[in-house]
């Protein structure tokens, strides 16, 4: 009898240890399994499974060595960047947040108001340019990255309506959703910030993922459904390497683009965050910042 708790807990320990295993992150042996899993981990905000489908294990865990060593060697924020920090923190999560902050976006919106309407086309044709060059400067982005980011950013342009922009209502309660997002993340200094490991970096992300999509849904969109009708399919194939033909379907069009994947022990892999990785890898590790005596 003395036993049987014992082994109870023995029992017990044996299946979470078993799911937890069922539920580890492991990429596919198929490239269209591949492209459906990253989509299922950002269908589920998991930043931390979508990052660790992105890379081989191994490459992830030097990628978060890497991570902690840049964050012991970066020099310490200066106080005049830890109260900029602290003053929109508060503006974010003080107890009146949602009401002053809607109070100032209010006065705002009842500005441009009048003209917005009739001078929407131009400045949806300004935004297509202006994000068409933020996308092409933006060296944080690989080729695959910068055709999905076209891609989806001129199908939400062309969704977007000046009705839409000028709802009150939706304003409020996109408001909403970026205050209870800021109290989730919960990161009320930069000091904290800048010493988060690079998985809890990226599950505070996953929290802000969910809010994203919270306020995607406001005004129409529906990123989740747009993840569980991806489509994908193999373009061209040559030894280690895949292109892949990817689609989904959002605000009644399709976003289409290419993606490469590389395989590496069998299992397949995002090349451009593979190729990224190592290539960041390869350089000398930051020198530590010298801390004033």
């Amino acid at each position: 009898m003395p036993q049987t708790p014992l082994r109870g807990w023995l029992v017990l320990l044996l299946c979470l240890g078993l799911l937890a295993c069922r539920h580890e992150a492991q990429a596919p042996g198929d490239p269209v399994a591949a492209v459906k899993g990253l989509a299922a981990a950002v269908r589920d905000n998991d930043l931390v499974r979508y990052s660790r489908l992105s890379v081989p294990p191994a490459l992830f865990d030097r990628q978060a060595q890497r991570w902690q060593a840049a964050v012991a060697a970066a020099p310490p924020p200066t106080d005049a960047e830890r109260r900029d920090y602290a003053r929109w923190m508060k503006r974010l999560t003080e107890p009146q947040a949602e009401e002053k902050l809607f109070r100032s976006l209010n006065l705002k919106m009842g500005k441009v108001d009048p003209e917005l309407k009739s001078r929407w086309p131009l400045m949806r044709a300004s935004a297509e340019i202006f994000l068409k060059g933020v996308i092409k400067a933006n060296d944080s982005f690989g080729p695959d990255q910068k055709a999905h980011a076209q891609a989806l950013g001129s199908v939400l342009l062309a969704g977007i309506n000046p009705e839409t922009l000028a709802n009150r209502d939706q304003a409020r309660a996109t408001v909403k959703v970026i205050v209870a997002t800021a109290r989730a993340v919960d990161l009320p200094t930069l000091d904290r910030q800048r010493q988060l490991g690079m998985v809890e970096a990226l599950a505070k992300g996953s929290i802000v993922l969910k809010g994203l999509k919270q306020a995607g849904h406001l005004y129409g969109l529906d990123p989740d459904a747009a993840l569980d009708g991806i489509q994908a399919r193999v373009v061209d194939a040559e030894g280690d390497l895949a292109t892949m033909e990817v689609s989904y379907p959002l605000l009644g069009q399709t976003v289409r683009f290419e993606l490469q994947l590389i395989r590496r022990d069998g299992r397949w892999y995002r090349a451009d965050a593979v190729r990224e990785a190592e290539a960041e890898l390869a350089k000398p590790l930051p020198t530590p910042a010298k801390v004033a005596p």
